[in-house]
């Protein structure tokens, strides 16, 4: 199964970046020890579809 999937936070940090939600969330996905990639649009994650 692949799975594309972009985060938009709902809030920033006082200079207006969303860059650390952004990366806290490409870092959990790094530490699912799935195959991943993150591209400028989407990060897509690769899994069995199966538990």
């Amino acid at each position: 199964m692949l799975v594309a999937f972009s985060v938009a936070p709902t809030s920033s940090s006082p200079d207006g970046s969303v860059h650390d939600a952004v990366a806290a969330a490409v870092q959990i996905v790094r530490d699912s020890g799935l195959p991943n990639r993150t591209t400028s649009m989407f990060t897509e994650l690769e899994g069995s579809g199966t538990r």
